[in-house]
């Protein structure tokens, strides 16, 4: 699924569709195939144009945030409920 949002945010000319799919690969779980991907995507598309051209890995940072936001979200619930249990 993620994936198929990513490559058919490429095909089209949609990017915020392929960051999606890259936001939900991390999210989910597959870190590798998100990093992977941004990496991918950066290759393709290129730097960005404009007042982000010195960001040079927009898509890789966007795994990354997600991957960071998918540890910090599952140690914060998860510790929350194993304490409220116990």
């Amino acid at each position: 699924m993620c994936f198929l949002l990513a490559a058919l945010g490429f095909l089209l000319p949609m990017w915020p569709l392929s960051a999606l799919g890259i936001f939900l690969a991390g999210l989910s779980g597959r870190y590798v195939f998100a990093i992977t991907m941004g990496l991918l995507f950066d290759i393709a598309y290129g730097a960005p144009m404009g007042a982000l051209h010195f960001v040079w890995f927009p898509f890789t940072l966007l795994a990354i945030t997600a991957l960071l936001c998918s540890v910090f979200g599952k140690r914060y619930f998860l510790g929350r409920t194993q304490s409220e249990t116990v």
